[in-house]
């Protein structure tokens, strides 16, 4: 028995569980990149922050002695 095949539009991917898995792989360890590279970069701006406070409290200290 012949069935026959779905014709593809060209525009949209058949949707399988292997497509899904590869897109959930690929696009989830960009999201996951992103979320990295964003508490990175908050983390530099708190040690950033940390560092000017530090500074300003040994010009005090220096200042009184």
């Amino acid at each position: 028995m012949v069935t026959k095949k779905e014709k593809w539009d060209g525009k949209s991917r058949p949707s399988t569980d292997k497509y899904r898995n590869n897109w959930e792989h690929i696009f989830g360890k960009l999201q996951q990149e992103q979320r990295d590279l964003d508490e990175s970069y908050q983390q530099s701006k708190r040690n950033k922050k940390e560092r000017k406070e530090n500074e300003q409290y040994l010009k005090e200290i220096k200042k009184k002695l």
